[in-house]
């Protein structure tokens, strides 16, 4: 009987062993995950703060990578308002009735006074990189602007046969009519490379690839890209670049936008 006891004893010592064993494996277990939880949390959370996956995706189109500022001056330009920067004027859109321009020449060339420190900028800093630009358009105004609109119906009637519709259809694609056409803003510039042929292809010149890397840097895009050309109702012109200030200039390269939805992009960030 007296062993029998003992052994009874003996059991419940080993059974409360046995628990207590259990129980620390269970804790430890439950440390040890805690710790693999905290770990990975960290490991999330330093990938989030490196890779900003949750940000707006950045240009697919634009096969160079948004560039600094190439000098330091250019973040000392003037800066304006959107109700400036952002004026639209399409195909649909016409200019407002109100609008005005302050007109300055530059290099030989009629612009808005506003953009002149900014393009000014731009042109020197081109130059000194060897990429010298010639100033070739600008500020066209409402009468010549429709003077080019006629000759453009014309061209295309004579040299292709087109009735006067499709004529007029076409004229508005390339050149636009009297009060749809942004060139009339003064915001808008042409350019061909310093020394180049008056038809050479602009898009293959250095000058071109210059502008495509740095432009945004002084508030200046190509306004009308080649893979846009359905929503700016535009043929691509590789030559013709519109001020839009910096910050958005920078923004619609990083979302890979025209100014069309670049504009619509803003009203709905400004509707909530």
């Amino acid at each position: 009987m007296r062993r029998q006891r003992e052994r009874v004893v003996k059991s419940r010592t080993s059974w409360r062993k046995a628990d207590q064993v259990k129980k620390i494996k269970i804790v430890m277990t439950m440390i040890l995950v805690a710790l693999c939880l905290s770990v990975a949390a960290g490991t999330v959370l330093v990938w989030v703060q490196v890779k900003h996956p949750f940000d707006q995706p950045s240009s697919s189109s634009a096969s160079v990578s948004a560039a600094a500022p190439v000098s330091s001056e250019s973040e000392m330009l003037p800066v304006y308002e959107d109700s400036y920067n952002l004026v639209l004027v399409n195909t649909e859109t016409p200019l407002k009735s109100d609008f005005n321009v302050a007109l300055a020449k530059y290099d030989g060339i009629l612009v808005d006074e506003k953009i002149v420190p900014a393009l000014k900028k731009m042109m020197e800093d081109a130059k000194a990189s060897g990429c010298a630009l010639k100033l070739t358009g600008g500020y066209v105004d409402s009468q010549k602007q429709n003077q080019l609109f006629q000759a453009e119906v014309q061209n295309w009637m004579k040299k292709q046969k087109y009735t006067q519709v499709r004529a007029e259809n076409q004229a508005q694609n390339t050149v636009g009519r009297s009060g749809y056409n942004e060139n009339q803003t003064g915001m808008a510039v042409e350019f061909s490379a310093e020394g180049s042929a008056a038809n050479a292809d602009f898009a293959t010149t250095s000058q071109y690839k210059w502008l495509i890397k740095n432009s945004v840097s002084y508030g200046f895009v190509l306004r009308y890209p080649n893979d846009k050309t359905g929503i700016t109702g535009k043929s691509f012109s590789p030559r013709h670049f519109r001020y839009v200030g910096g910050d958005n200039a920078v923004k619609m390269r990083e979302y890979s936008m025209c100014l069309e939805e670049y504009a619509a992009y803003i009203h709905q960030q400004a509707a909530g």
